[in-house]
């Protein structure tokens, strides 16, 4: 299990906190999702070189860091958006969303539209790689576009949680 800064899990806000890090931990791992965020060019993903460096709380954030330069290449922000609290239990519902933030001069590459391609990555690894916490699951309830600067727009990705019975 995955915590954020050795926290224990003890209420349903600190289990929010742990899975958007657990997502942000995820989406590191991903050699590919990496290559579409640091590389600029038009062929990102037919790259030989792996990413190396770690994009946590930089590239693959929980809050946008501005003034961003756009030959630093993608954004990625997960962050709350809202939460609704079970009248049954005493447990969070939380609506997060996922931020796709590209310059627009780098959003066309061999393999389509940089942001869609980036949102393809990221909804199989929502569906795949990641484990949540007590049997939360997250779903795509929703894209939509959205615009962070002049030079920083895309997508924005909205996962509702699932809870299992």
């Amino acid at each position: 299990m995955i915590l954020n800064k050795n926290v224990m899990e003890t209420d349903s806000f600190l289990d929010v906190n742990n899975d958007i890090y657990r997502i942000l931990t995820v989406f590191n791992d991903c050699q590919e999702l990496k290559k579409l965020l640091v590389y600029t060019d038009k062929k990102p993903l037919e790259r030989k070189e792996d990413v190396a460096k770690d994009l946590r709380d930089t590239q693959i954030a929980r809050v946008p860091l501005l003034p961003y330069d756009e030959d630093e290449g993608s954004l990625v922000v997960v962050s709350l958006v809202s939460a609704d609290e079970s009248a049954k239990s005493d447990t969070l519902h939380p609506t997060l969303a996922i931020d796709i933030f590209c310059p627009g001069n780098q959003w066309i590459i061999n393999e389509g539209i940089r942001p869609l391609n980036i949102a393809h990555v990221i909804s199989n690894l929502m569906k795949y790689e990641l484990t949540q916490t007590g049997g939360v699951k997250y779903r795509c309830t929703g894209l939509v576009n959205c615009q962070l600067s002049d030079i920083l727009i895309g997508y924005r990705m909205l996962y509702e949680t699932i809870i299992d019975d």
